[in-house]
């Protein structure tokens, strides 16, 4: 793994222990989104911050941006609204995988 990688695990763990259940975003032309935590567990959320890390690299100080335009995100944000918590949980990585390659090959 990546040293990279383990950063990126740790950073998404602290997310995790926060108690209001949310962290922001902000998208490629500053567009501030606010995020559940739950949507940290989805594959297709943890390639887009995989892709913000490569871009941008990890953040120190300041807020967590992403390489997208934000009716991207918007798009993303509002897929993931529409699918049950639970259901979020058990997508499939077959599923996971096509999902990302047209969302991301309409935008890229």
């Amino acid at each position: 793994m990546k040293a990279s990688s383990k950063k990126l695990r740790k950073m998404l763990q602290e997310w995790r222990k926060r108690k209001n259940g949310q962290f922001v975003v902000y998208s490629k032309d500053n567009k501030r989104f606010v995020v559940p935590l739950c949507y940290l567990n989805h594959p297709i959320f943890r390639v887009l911050l995989e892709m913000a890390e490569e871009e941008y690299g990890l953040p120190i100080h300041g807020p967590l941006r992403v390489p997208c335009e934000k009716e991207l995100v918007e798009y993303i944000l509002g897929v993931f609204a529409k699918v049950d918590s639970i259901a979020l949980h058990n997508f499939k990585e077959e599923n996971n995988a096509k999902i990302l390659s047209t969302v991301l090959s309409s935008y890229v």
